[in-house]
């Protein structure tokens, strides 16, 4: 009886890309861990990757995915940035942003060499803000199950790698099953 409930919460997620959005603090992460939990407790966590893309907290902002200890599924990150947070102008702040892309690219080659059918991706703007959608997509389509959160909100001033992490992430959510939190 317990293992048909869990199924009932992974079969909306199953098979599809779903997106959770939301502004900074809004639970994008939580909602995404409440997911991961119902598939490991359905016995899929060998089936598993998750590339975290979240820098560690900073000024309560951020932080990774809290991966219960001894699970068999592939965890995947790197050190990453927070930009707008730890920039000093606009032209470090994109710097940042560019190395972020860099370190997740060479996550996506990993994962890419142990795939895995389900993926989760902990904050993909830090990606989106100066990395190529296409290779995010491309990386995506390599898993048939894909559940992914992104920041989406007006908490950072208006600057050109806001406004393009906002373009993609418009378009990341047209392609997707999407959540608000």
């Amino acid at each position: 009886m317990e293992s048909e409930k869990w199924m009932d919460n992974i079969l909306k997620y199953l098979n599809k890309r779903t997106l959770i959005v939301g502004d900074v603090n809004s639970g994008k992460t939580f909602f995404t861990l409440e997911i991961l939990q119902a598939f490991l407790e359905a016995g899929y966590a060998e089936d598993i990757a998750i590339l975290d893309l979240a820098p560690n907290p900073i000024r309560g902002i951020g932080g990774k995915m809290q991966i219960p200890p001894d699970c068999p599924l592939l965890y995947l990150t790197a050190s990453i940035s927070a930009p707008r947070l730890m920039g000093k102008n606009e032209a470090h702040t994109l710097e940042l942003a560019e190395e972020n892309a860099h370190q997740a690219e060479m996550l996506f080659m990993k994962f890419q060499q142990q795939k895995r059918e389900i993926l989760f991706v902990n904050d993909a703007t830090l990606y989106l803000q100066a990395g190529s959608m296409e290779c995010f997509l491309d990386m995506l389509d390599a898993a048939s199950t894909q559940i992914i959160n992104a920041y989406y909100g007006n908490i950072f001033a208006d600057s050109a790698l806001t406004r393009r992490e906002k373009q993609l992430t418009e378009r990341l959510m047209k392609k997707a099953e999407c959540f608000m939190v």
